[in-house]
């Protein structure tokens, strides 16, 4: 793990990520209508990016020291 990161932290941002991206991009695909695809392909953008900056969040938290016991 990165620095001591509590792996529980990053595997539930992970997987969240993940379930979320796909179900938005699903949607996407199966929608009608131009506006409703941009959307939501938006939205499963935006979650890879808030995914990211809570991943870098808990990094440096780590880092900081506050995960140590």
């Amino acid at each position: 793990m990165i620095s001591g990161m509590r792996a529980y932290g990053v595997a539930i941002t992970v997987v969240w990520a993940m379930c979320a991206c796909t179900v938005l991009l699903v949607l996407a695909v199966v929608v009608s209508g131009t506006w409703l695809h941009v959307g939501l392909a938006a939205g499963a953008v935006a979650e890879l990016a808030l995914s990211a900056v809570t991943l870098r969040y808990l990094s440096r938290a780590s880092v900081r020291g506050r995960f140590d016991l």
